[in-house]
């Protein structure tokens, strides 16, 4: 157990062990406030605010500091600074590397990466993290792990969400708001291009930087937004994840569903059937309660809300939202169709059909990295993480090895790169390798390994791979199936069709049946026996 420092020369001991400070700079600013107080002054508090004041520490590092620990201030090549948020899969600091870069570090505790299912799903998220790189959607840089802790770093951000915003303002005018969702769509087009869904969007993920300035008029004007937390989101082409074993990770986690306020119709009946329309949907909530001031259906229970979204439609903008444009509401009525096919289809489709009422605003600001330190990330940064377990029953795909036919070594990876191997082609002239001799047949039937997907440049994976064709193709977890075998659409909530009717007239019959024959075996039950009086 660490011993908090009594003392301020108990307090310098730690902090050269820490190494948040070479040690002559340590006995420097000591020797320094001893100048300022003298008589033998050596309370360790003092000494804790004189360090913090001359910014030679965070408060986060001179608390810790004070409570004995001198340890886990160094993650990788990045200096710990502050805590700044908590979530379920680890906690997230302020962290500064090397070269001068500001990260976001999220953090996997070695005690909670023991857990398989927990590793596979923080490996997943920063798989897919990595291949973003969008002015409107928050990067990762680095994955990488330290002594069992695995961690994501990611970009910096600094200013408010637009709940925050919301909950300062409570609504905002028709431009701003047509701004910021604006600027949500094309994010979210970059995640559908990369063939992902992110399932809970809202205004808590969605993050306005930088934040309002005091002496400065309160408006978004300037502010850049950009989605968060994309990890709940499925990334329809993942080629390495086990099939089956991502979803159920999710649903067992509870996450799977998305916020109630903001939630398509088809998505809270079928999480795993929601597409880019669910998350448009989303979108033009969003969008409403930012005209508004309330989301579309306010209701404290959460399945009336769900069967409000399914089958009531909001109330009208016209007088909720004065100098509402002509138009606008039927585009908000586009966006809050009850059924996929009736949204727009695309998030670019859908930012084309607000254009005309965007009124202005600086242009979205991407992220900048220090040259340093991006080439530090092309060069010495082991951008690979280790693959998920397969699932229980399939064979893990055996290592490629040189000099062995068919196989390479797998490329390092770089920020925005698929994982999955390129194959080269052969030199002029260069004798083809011998094919490898067939095996005789298993004496027993063994599951079928995934399909090996030739490695492609994630900028090309719409083109080189298209969405799924409804007349050929479907998809379940993500992996191509046949038609034949995928499964039915997905039934809609109302109207009731004939086989509802059915189901409620066996169930009331049912009922009625019970009720009849409880009661006509407490009227035998009380009848008095022959001869009794």
């Amino acid at each position: 157990m660490a011993t908090p420092a009594a003392t301020a020369t108990e307090y310098c001991a730690l902090l050269a062990k820490s190494k948040l400070l070479p040690g002559d700079e340590v006995d420097a600013l000591y020797k320094k406030w001893k100048e300022e107080r003298p008589g033998g002054d050596e309370r360790v508090d003092s000494f804790r605010r004189f360090l913090v004041n001359r910014k030679a520490l965070t408060e986060y590092q001179a608390i810790l500091v004070q409570r004995g620990r001198a340890e886990g201030f160094f993650i990788g090549g990045y200096k710990i600074l502050d805590q700044i948020g908590k979530g379920q899969m680890g906690d997230v600091y302020k962290a500064v590397h090397n070269f001068g870069l500001i990260v976001a570090l999220k953090i996997l505790p070695a005690s909670r990466a023991k857990n398989a299912h927990i590793l596979g799903r923080f490996e997943r998220e920063a798989r897919l993290l990595t291949q973003f790189e969008h002015a409107n959607v928050v990067r990762a840089y680095q994955v990488g792990e330290t002594n069992g802790v695995h961690y994501i770093a990611m970009e910096y951000l600094e200013g408010e969400t637009l709940s925050d915003a919301l909950e300062r303002r409570t609504r905002l005018p028709v431009g701003e708001a047509v701004r910021l969702v604006r600027q949500a769509l094309d994010g979210l087009q970059h995640l559908h291009d990369r063939r992902t869904v992110h399932r809970d969007l809202k205004p808590a993920n969605l993050m306005l930087t930088p934040g309002p300035e005091k002496g400065k008029p309160d408006t978004t004007w300037d502010a850049t937004l950009k989605i968060l937390d994309i990890g709940l989101g499925r990334e329809l082409f993942d080629d390495d994840a086990p099939e089956g074993q991502i979803e159920t990770q999710l649903t067992e986690e509870g996450s799977v569903l998305g916020t109630p306020d903001y939630l398509a119709p088809e998505q809270a009946k079928d999480a795993r059937s929601a597409d880019i329309r669910a998350d448009i949907y989303s979108i033009g909530c969003v969008l409403y309660h930012c005209l508004t001031g309330k989301t579309p259906f306010p209701e404290s229970n959460i399945m009336a809300q769900m069967l409000r979204h399914a089958t009531e439609a909001a109330a009208s903008l016209a007088a909720q939202v004065p100098g509402l444009p002509a138009g606008f509401q039927a585009v908000m009525n586009t966006f809050l169709a009850k059924t996929p096919d009736e949204r727009y289809q695309t998030p670019d489709e859908a930012a084309k059909a607000l254009k005309p009422f965007a009124t202005g605003g600086a242009p979205a600001v991407a992220s900048k990295l220090v040259p340093a330190y991006k080439d530090w990330l092309d060069t010495e940064s082991a951008m690979e993480i280790p693959k998920p377990p397969p699932a229980q029953g399939q064979e893990p795909r055996p290592a490629a090895q040189p000099g062995k036919p068919g196989t390479a070594p797998a490329p390092a990876l770089k920020p925005g790169s698929a994982a999955v191997p390129v194959p080269q082609p052969a030199k002029p002239g260069a004798p083809r390798p011998a094919a490898p001799q067939p095996k005789p047949p298993a004496p027993q039937p063994v599951p079928q390994p995934q399909p090996v997907i030739p490695e492609v440049d994630v900028e090309l994976v719409t083109e080189l791979i298209p969405a799924p064709q409804p007349q050929s193709l479907a998809f379940d977890d993500g992996a191509p199936v046949p038609a034949a075998v995928a499964p039915p659409p997905p039934r809609r909530l109302w109207p009731p069709d004939r086989r509802d009717w059915i189901m409620l007239a066996a169930g009331a019959t049912g009922v009625l049946a019970a009720v009849g024959l409880g009661f006509g075996l407490a009227k035998v039950l009380k009848r008095k026996p022959e001869g009794e009086e």
